[in-house]
């Protein structure tokens, strides 16, 4: 059950405040926090502090807890400390690292901040360095009280100026309510509390988050039942930058074990993101710390890529703690998730062209029962234990089109996978084998993109192919990329199914020539009972060089050639992968097949083609 909050909360005066920013002073003697502004570091960063709060319990139950969450500008928590009604009502919290935080508290009907959340009371406190005369700083909250005020913070993404604060179309920000008596936080029903947003500027969410979906100039009032005066600020949504010659959509899903790389291959782009006229990199990227603890942040997060020639992070962030529906951590698991991005990115970042690479693991058209997550195809997300089928491309990329998609993945340069997004891009760019954790080098790839922007797409394209096999560190590794012509596919798969039909018709000839392809051929991640994928090019190849296939067999295998040729417009590979061509296909052996079968035929290729017959009838 919830706890009914005091009648006398529900008379607050609402209003939101920008503060100057991050001071070093004040608060150390005052129970009165500091006016609510953005959330942001020190200038000078460094120390610690500590915090003295205290509390009253007023009518909470005689075993509630409090869960004190100091939160970052990103709206992550970034400390937690406990204090149980039964041990007194206040605590000292020691060694708080410097910094400007909105300090929330949630009141639990239990001990230990177990059972209901019954109320909350949250307030921006300045942490910041230079408090040597006053090194302590007072933390107060009540549970009883006349409110008088409150106040909004910010989180980053926003930037103050003389009236309010002002933010790029298609960013959000987390708004962070305070209610006080007197200039004493008091908790409060966050259910009851709700915004107006005038202007058509924008929305705010039942998790208090502005998506600012509109230019123009508006305002943000936070209302509570029975406030007697609700203040508003002044909301100014500047327009999208102007029209780039590119915009490249980063999915980055490091929410599993590549979380490290994620990082290299960020900073990569910021060391090619100085002419974002020629062309910007707009990235959404979750990493997981209840997933992978070493993550260097925890949640969802949007950046408009700006050049930095650091190992560290210092791009603009869009959006951050992003969330689902329910409150819960936004799932990269999930295809809506991808074309909400999508459309996102292309409405608030327009180009001449687009490029989307999605970033992550891959395995190939397959979904995959294993030990980690129950069913894996591509963008694994650990943390929701989900990822993208390709049967789901068509969901995930909906009717949107890109001049180029990349695969920053393992495994996904095959034709049925292709095939499935073939309307929606005009190349395709990935990599038959599993390409090393460190993924494209995207510095040199995207140097040619900033550096001669007007190239044909087809020119650009070829630079995935070309600075990913100049990697010297790759040398040893087994690399293969290639670009795909997606207007080619529909005249592969044709080839393709009649080859599936040649094979079926000769099954008794062809299967000894099939297993010793199996067995010899140029095989990506192959696992028996698993995984049986096949160089395309090199299937062909053995079976003319078997001396044993049908003349039709033949006659079919030179069709597919020909297609193949036409589709596979860019390839390279090193001598780690030598019978590479460009382009794979699954060779289930029929023992396996039955196990397959049903997920291979939701792809769009098994409709089209006899391939699939061909696998469940061959002998």
């Amino acid at each position: 059950m919830r706890l009914s909050i005091q009648p006398a909360v529900a008379l607050l005066a609402v209003a939101l405040v920008i503060a100057a920013g991050c001071g070093g002073g004040g608060g150390g003697s005052s129970s009165t926090p500091t006016v609510p502004g953005l959330l942001k570091g020190c200038t000078a960063p460094g120390g610690t502090t500590t915090v003295n709060y205290t509390t009253d319990w007023g009518s909470a139950p005689a075993n509630a807890s409090q869960l004190i969450e100091f939160l970052g500008s990103d709206g992550s928590v970034v400390r937690t400390d406990l204090l149980n009604r039964t041990t007194g009502s206040s605590l000292t919290l020691n060694t708080v690292s410097a910094a400007v935080y909105s300090a929330r508290v949630k009141l639990y009907s239990g001990a230990s901040a177990s059972g209901s959340v019954l109320a909350v009371s949250q307030q921006t406190i300045d942490l910041c360095a230079g408090r040597a005369s006053d090194p302590v700083v007072s933390l107060a909250t009540s549970f009883t009280g006349t409110p008088t005020s409150t106040f909004v913070s910010l989180s980053s993404g926003a930037s103050p100026s003389s009236n309010g604060f002002s933010v790029l179309k298609g960013t959000q920000v987390k708004l962070f309510p305070t209610v006080q008596s007197n200039g004493r936080p008091v908790f409060f029903d966050p259910a009851q509390l709700s915004y107006q947003v005038t202007g058509a500027i924008g929305t705010v969410d039942a998790n208090g988050i502005f998506s600012a979906t509109a230019a123009g100039t508006g305002t943000i009032k936070a209302v509570y039942p029975g406030a007697t005066t609700q203040n508003t600020v002044t909301v100014t949504v500047n327009a999208a930058p102007a029209k780039s010659k590119w915009t490249v959509l980063v999915y980055m899903n490091a929410a599993n074990d590549l979380y490290t790389y994620s990082t290299l291959n960020f900073n990569q782009m910021e060391t090619v993101a100085d002419k974002p006229d020629q062309v910007r990199f707009v990235v959404q990227w979750k990493q997981s710390t209840a997933a992978f603890p070493g993550s260097t942040f925890d949640g969802t997060r949007r950046y408009l890529v700006q050049p930095d020639s650091t190992t560290s992070v210092n791009s603009q962030i869009l959006a951050s703690n992003m969330t689902e529906p329910s409150g819960a951590p936004l799932d990269m698991g999930l295809a809506k998730n991808l074309l909400d991005f999508v459309q996102w990115g292309k409405a608030n970042y327009p180009a001449d062209r687009y490029c989307l690479v999605i970033w992550n693991h891959g395995n190939g058209w397959r979904s995959k029962t294993g030990v980690q997550l129950p069913v894996r195809g591509f963008s694994y997300d650990d943390q929701s234990r989900n990822a993208i089928q390709t049967w789901e491309i068509q969901q995930a990329l909906g009717s949107e089109h890109f001049d180029m998609i990349a695969w920053d993945c393992s495994l996904m340069q095959m034709a049925e996978v292709a095939y499935e997004m073939r309307a929606n891009t005009d190349y395709v760019v990935g990599s038959e084998e599993s390409p090393p954790g460190e993924g494209y080098p995207y510095d040199t790839v995207f140097q040619s993109f900033r550096d001669n922007a007007s190239d044909t797409t087809f020119n650009l394209s070829k630079k995935f192919v070309d600075k990913t096999l100049a990697v010297p560190a790759y040398a040893s590794r087994k690399i293969t990329q290639s670009v795909l012509k997606t207007s080619q596919l529909s005249a592969l798969s044709t080839a393709v199914s009649n080859l599936g039909v040649q094979l079926s018709a000769n099954s008794a000839t062809m299967s000894p020539v099939m297993d010793n392809i199996r067995a010899n051929g140029q095989g990506y991640s192959v696992f028996a009972n698993y995984r049986y994928f096949y160089d395309i090019g090199d299937i062909l190849d053995r079976i003319d060089a078997s001396g044993t296939a049908p003349l039709a067999v033949t006659a079919a295998t030179s069709q597919v050639r020909t297609a193949l040729s036409g589709a596979v417009v860019y390839e390279g590979h090193n001598t780690n992968s030598a019978g590479s061509h460009g382009l794979a296909i699954d060779l289930s052996p029929k023992s396996f097949v039955p196990s397959m079968v049903t997920n291979y035929r939701k792809m769009q290729f098994a409709t089209d083609t006899q391939w699939d017959e061909w696998l469940v009838n061959q002998q």
